[in-house]
């Protein structure tokens, strides 16, 4: 069933209108199969009210995960403040954070949709 629902969502993604990334955090999983991207087809990750609380795209090599955190840093609408060199945050309001993990065989780019306090987030930027 689950291979089933996941071949759907694949079809679905691949039809429709381009997103760009990070588009997909925040939206229900019916608006998501309308969808598109254009880097890959990234993992999504769904809180229980079907949300889309975070996007995974891997990659073979640490310079090709760098050139998929270049890619979203180029939407300005996000403010990106990069915090050290494995995490970049939003602006305040946005609430997004980017992680680049190594892992065996390649690396990984995670944004997380985020919950900070205004405290923490000051804190974040204050390091």
């Amino acid at each position: 069933m689950k291979l089933l629902y996941t071949i759907l969502l694949f079809f679905f993604i691949t039809q429709g209108t381009t997103a760009s990334a990070q588009f997909f955090i925040g939206k229900k999983k019916s608006e998501i199969k309308r969808l598109k991207i254009d880097l890959q087809k990234p993992e999504l990750v769904f809180d229980k009210s079907d949300i889309c609380i975070r996007e995974i795209y891997e990659a073979p090599t640490l310079n090709d995960c760098n050139k998929i955190v270049e890619k979203l840093l180029k939407d300005s609408s996000y403010g990106w403040i990069r915090i050290n060199e494995n995490q970049v945050v939003s602006n305040f309001s946005k609430q997004r954070l980017i992680e680049v993990l190594e892992i065996n065989g390649g690396c990984r780019v995670q944004i997380h949709q985020t919950a900070w306090t205004k405290e923490l987030y000051d804190l974040l930027l204050s390091r």
